[in-house]
């Protein structure tokens, strides 16, 4: 199957073919927050708000068959993949080169003769790192304001051009990534094409 190849980062595609055996689909709802905190005291007090926020991760298994006889147990997260038992599906599968590690990017119901994504460019990018903003970033652009401020001997003026060239790499960074994610998709597709035609 066709790798794809950036900046020197290469990912291999495979396949899995099978017949669908069972499948489950639950939710998680994850709770976190804060606050609550205060002090009374004789002439008063005060105590501040309480914020809580949760969200909803779809979580899906199932269970297939592959076409060497073997069972396969597949957990996918964030999506649910319309399926049903007696189905046969292709899993097509990401993986970095010298990474033991790959993530499942679509599946084709050759039943349905339907192609979904399980992992889009944009979470594919993010798993595997290919084209993110550096975890410093801020910290970064302190630093250049900080040596240019003491090269220039001029704060406002070492702040306007650490301000300017963050904001262009900032820009730069961005036009990259959404470029890396469009070709991404369209390579998912590209590989997928081939086994949504084979019925």
């Amino acid at each position: 199957m066709e790798t794809f190849t950036y900046r020197g980062k290469t990912l291999d595609f495979r396949s899995i073919t099978g017949t669908v055996l069972d499948t489950s689909t639950r939710s998680e709802t994850h709770i976190s927050g804060g606050g609550g905190g205060g002090y009374i005291g004789p002439k008063g007090g005060h105590i501040d708000d309480i914020s809580i926020r949760s969200h909803n991760t779809t979580l899906q298994e199932f269970w297939i068959k592959t076409e060497d006889g073997m069972e396969k147990s597949v957990n996918i997260s964030g999506t649910s993949i319309p399926l049903r038992a007696g189905q046969r599906i292709t899993l097509i599968a990401a993986e970095q080169k010298g990474r033991n590690e790959g993530w499942y990017a679509s599946v084709i119901n050759h039943n349905a003769n339907q192609f979904s994504f399980i992992c889009d460019g944009a979470s594919l990018n993010n798993l595997m790192k290919l084209e993110v903003f550096p975890k410093y970033f801020l910290f970064i652009g302190f630093a250049l304001w900080l040596a240019l401020a003491v090269a220039l001997r001029d704060g406002g003026l070492a702040a306007f051009f650490a301000i300017m060239t963050m904001g262009i790499f900032a820009i730069n960074k961005n036009v990259r990534i959404k470029r890396l994610i469009s070709s991404l998709n369209a390579h998912i597709e590209k590989v997928s094409q081939p086994f949504l035609q084979r019925g």
